[in-house]
């Protein structure tokens, strides 16, 4: 090796964080109930149709998860809406059916908050 000047490599960091959404994907339930950073969301055509992508976390626990739902859909695509922000996401009951719905990072996770998810978890899997 000569005696030449070997400059080291310094990463880009626009490069490196521009793709929210080069991840993994995981399903809703990982930010049920957790005090969350969401950092971006976007529209994507799947095949179950246009889909709601909405990224989370940061670093090496960056990833994203697919929804359907209208109130999650209301509040991400606000376009008032600044990224990143934090937040829980809860499954709230109407009747006999469940959804999600968005709250301050504050908020309190009640047992009936638990319970909702779980009843959610059960639901889902008996729905496959």
């Amino acid at each position: 090796m000569n005696d030449e000047y070997v400059e080291d490599f310094v990463e880009d960091e626009s490069a490196a964080g521009s793709d929210l959404f080069d991840c993994d994907y995981t399903p809703i339930d990982a930010v049920i109930n957790e005090v969350t950073v969401f950092t971006g969301c976007k529209t994507m055509a799947t095949e179950n149709g246009d889909r709601l992508l909405i990224a989370y976390g940061e670093g090496a626990a960056k990833s994203a998860f697919f929804t359907d739902s209208k109130k999650l859909r209301n509040v991400f695509c606000n376009t008032n809406r600044r990224f990143p922000f934090r937040a829980v996401i809860k499954v709230v009951s109407y009747g006999n059916m469940f959804g999600f719905n968005v709250f301050a990072p504050n908020t309190e996770i009640t047992t009936a908050d638990r319970d909702d998810f779980s009843f959610y978890k059960r639901g889902k899997k008996r729905g496959r």
